[in-house]
């Protein structure tokens, strides 16, 4: 437990000092900063489409089962080539299930939240490389019962391109690698992957 409270502590003081940093940049009205598509303060919100299986310990993977994903971003850019920031996505599945008293709703969701970076290999290009880590939690809510909810492990690997619109805008389509861990005392370890397909759109104020 104290494990998941620091790397929640240390995605939040990341993204403060993030911020901090992107905003000592601006002095009073002028912009000092280099004359570059990116740089400053960034935001973004986005939907995509989620492939997400599991297994318990070494049994092979589940089949894939495909739904939306959301996912929001803030951040800032220390560097034209590099954004830091913390990121939240989510995968959710609903469904109808029924038992001895009748129909009941179920929601299944796989959330991740992390600090991540993406790399810029060429200067003024939109293309992007990306990595992060932080919390997972995979919760299972059942419509007149006890839901579910497990803590653990979450990385990311992926790439993506800010194709932008205006100064302030930017349309970002990205494809994620998700994979997260959950290790219950007493019982096999779940392994949860997302391959996620998204668009984004990602702002930067102030410019």
């Amino acid at each position: 437990m104290k494990s998941r409270i620091l790397i929640i502590a240390a995605t939040l003081i990341l993204a403060t000092s993030i911020w901090s940093e992107a905003s000592a940049q601006r002095k009073g009205l002028v912009d000092v900063s280099p004359d570059h598509p990116r740089r400053g303060v960034w935001l973004e919100g986005g939907l995509g489409w989620g492939q997400e299986s599991y297994k318990f310990a070494n049994d092979p993977y589940s089949s894939a089962l495909g739904k939306p994903t959301f996912n929001f971003g803030i951040g800032g850019t220390p560097k034209s080539w590099v954004r830091l920031g913390g990121e939240s996505t989510v995968w959710v599945n609903s469904y109808q299930d029924s038992g001895d008293e009748g129909a009941y709703n179920v929601i299944e969701s796989l959330w991740s939240v992390m600090a991540v970076a993406r790399v810029y290999p060429i200067s003024k290009a939109g293309l992007f490389l990306k990595g992060g880590m932080g919390l997972g939690i995979s919760s299972v809510s059942v419509q007149y019962g006890e839901g579910i909810t497990e803590t653990g492990f979450a990385t990311v690997l992926g790439a993506g391109y800010e194709l932008q619109l205006s100064k302030q805008l930017f349309l970002t389509p990205k494809i994620e690698w998700y994979h997260q861990s959950y290790q219950a005392r007493d019982a096999d370890t779940l392994y949860e992957r997302l391959f996620n397909v998204s668009l984004a759109v990602t702002y930067q104020p102030g410019r």
